[in-house]
């Protein structure tokens, strides 16, 4: 199991709500985002990409690389869970042709102040929950 929560993804006048993968272990400069292509489509991101937008070469787990388009337009994303949402943060997107997950980035997790308390467990929390607060992974939403 890993730590997912539910986001609410927005571009323009597109919105959708779907789970995401909160992995610390994808380190960004700034919030990125990976966005599976059927997401993208949905946002109306792709397959007509927005100005900027750029193929770059990402390294997956094992030093594998992979190309992904960078969009230089951001989107807004905010967690929602049962008894709260945060607020909207901007974040790069990133589309990944073959993810079938959405997953956040390092800089994601830390903008909404998400504590993995026990990744394998699923369980997390806000950094502004009370210490004996455990919050449960989503289960995985795949596209």
């Amino acid at each position: 199991m890993a730590v997912r929560t539910r986001v609410i993804l927005k571009f323009g006048d597109k919105e959708i709500s779907t789970v995401a993968i909160a992995n610390s272990g994808y380190e960004a400069e700034e919030p990125e985002i990976i966005l599976p292509v059927n997401v993208a489509k949905l946002l109306g991101l792709y397959p007509e990409l927005p100005y900027g937008s750029k193929i770059e070469e990402y390294k997956a787990v094992g030093g594998v690389s992979i190309n992904a388009i960078t969009l230089e337009k951001k989107i807004l994303i905010k967690v929602k869970t049962i008894d709260r949402e945060t607020n909207y943060i901007k974040a790069i997107p990133v589309i990944i042709s073959g993810e079938n997950e959405v997953i956040l980035s390092d800089k994601v997790i830390d903008a909404f102040g998400i504590i993995l308390l026990k990744p394998g467990a699923g369980l997390w929390r806000f950094t502004d929950d009370p210490i004996d607060k455990v919050r449960v992974s989503e289960k995985p939403e795949k596209w």
